[in-house]
């Protein structure tokens, strides 16, 4: 039953191209990289709807789960839809960050949190990490290294697209726990979202 006040779900979903049971992948995100990563993932059977930090800049923790809130009270979704709020450690600090983790789980919504920032999984896409790089300039620095240059605000997805298996193996085997709301050291759980996604695509 749709509840009242909310839209269908289904005008989320581009019915030229996704089926009309098409997995809905909500994903808020601290910062504007995040967007054309995600638009890697294209299938008829899933469709990601990714909800950037907008020109106000406003990219701290609370306001991306305000973002998803404001979001998620427009439409109903279905049993096999997820919201999932993808932000970094950086320099919130694990007191901010514990209660958006807390908030966001009494709404259901799943975490994929990057420490200390979204170029960590980026990286994770290319080589091992150096346990010495521990700073999003540091990361930043080393994609720029590695592929010759590195622009975040016109993120170009070529470099990664082939190595999303490595990616996710990589960022599995430094932090395996399930049950962590963030990685503890350097590292990224923005593969408990791709995973799901590749799952959704191969489903189809």
């Amino acid at each position: 039953m749709i509840t009242m006040g909310k839209s269908n779900r289904t005008k989320l979903i581009d019915r030229s191209y996704n089926t009309r049971d098409a997995q809905l992948f909500i994903i808020a995100t601290e910062g504007k990289t995040e967007k054309p990563y995600f638009e890697i993932f294209q299938d008829s059977r899933i469709k990601v709807e990714v909800l950037p930090t907008g020109e106000d800049n406003k990219s701290a923790p609370e306001y991306v789960i305000e973002r998803l809130n404001e979001f998620a009270q427009q439409y109903d979704f279905g049993e096999e839809d997820t919201l999932w709020l993808v932000v970094d450690v950086d320099r919130w600090g694990a007191k901010k960050l514990s209660s958006v983790c807390r908030q966001a789980k009494q709404k259901k919504y799943r975490l994929a949190i990057s420490n200390p920032c979204f170029e960590v999984w980026l990286c994770l896409h290319l080589e091992d990490l150096d346990p010495n790089n521990t700073t999003c300039q540091a990361f930043e620095k080393r994609l720029r290294l590695i592929l010759g240059s590195y622009n975040k605000s016109n993120l170009d997805t070529t470099p990664y697209v082939e190595h999303i298996p490595d990616a996710i193996q990589r960022a599995k085997q430094l932090h395996p726990k399930a049950n962590q709301n963030w990685p503890p050291t350097p590292g990224s759980h923005i593969y408990r979202v791709v995973e799901m996604i590749l799952k959704a695509m191969r489903n189809s």
